[in-house]
């Protein structure tokens, strides 16, 4: 028997553990501002997930949105004006490093209730994740994102 040993420093490097805790908070501060409501701290958060020049493509599900205030307006004005409550997981992450840019491909499972609605169970969203990223400052932001609906509705 063969012993091998593991440093997790050797299979994720800083950038990639990162990236990974970007996407994984952009989504839940998408939930708590659905959940709780609109505040300035998630806000900012938020607001620290993506590029200013940021473009959002959802396609024909949501559309596509151009730079921080048409951001701000879907995810802290739309959203928690229309859903009662959200919940995302990400899946799968294929990160690419090189040097200041890198690029992810992540698999969603989505579920959410819309406002004035009880359906039983919520809805689920399922689909992938196609997204651009520089280095800004001294962290990682979304620069691009592009989502792929691939929900048999």
């Amino acid at each position: 028997m063969t012993q091998s040993s593991y440093s997790p420093a050797q299979s994720l490097s800083a950038d990639v553990l990162a990236i990974m805790n970007l996407r994984s908070s952009y989504g839940d501060i998408i939930d708590r501002l659905v959940r709780n409501g609109p505040n300035a701290e998630d806000e900012a958060l938020l607001e620290a997930v993506f590029t200013p020049d940021c473009v959002l493509d959802f396609e024909a599900l949501l559309g596509v949105h151009s730079g921080w205030p048409a951001i701000r307006k879907l995810f802290v004005e739309w959203h928690p004006e229309n859903i009662s409550w959200m919940w995302h997981s990400f899946h799968s992450p294929i990160i690419t490093v090189d040097g200041d840019t890198a690029t992810g491909k992540w698999s969603l499972i989505a579920m959410g209730t819309t406002k004035g609605e009880n359906p039983v169970p919520p809805p689920m969203t399922y689909g992938r994740y196609t997204d651009q990223y520089v280095r800004y400052g001294s962290g990682w932001r979304i620069n691009h994102q592009h989502f792929l609906d691939e929900t048999r509705r």
